[in-house]
């Protein structure tokens, strides 16, 4: 007898949603055929300039042009290189 209860209480719950009535959808209720649709929003442009990227390409410019300039002097560690014996390239 307990072989078949299980399958006979699954059996019975599942016979009782089936005769059960599906409630009724209004037309507020988003699963509803005749509801509105929703407002589409236009996508902003991902790939726009915004101003944290005009800020970075500023940076980077005026790093490129301190870049181009030629520096007056050498910089005193290689002349301290220079002074040691051994490290003179020929």
């Amino acid at each position: 007898m307990n072989r078949y209860a299980l399958p006979l209480v699954a059996l019975v719950l599942l016979g009782g949603c089936v005769t059960a009535p599906a409630p009724q959808l209004t037309a507020d209720n988003p699963a509803s055929p005749s509801a509105p649709e929703a407002t589409a929003r236009p996508l902003r442009n991902a790939l726009g300039v915004d101003n944290l990227t005009k800020k970075t390409r500023q940076i980077f410019a005026q790093a490129d042009k301190q870049q181009d300039q030629p520096s007056p002097t050498p910089t005193p560690q290689l002349q301290q290189m220079d002074q040691m014996p051994g490290m003179k390239m020929p």
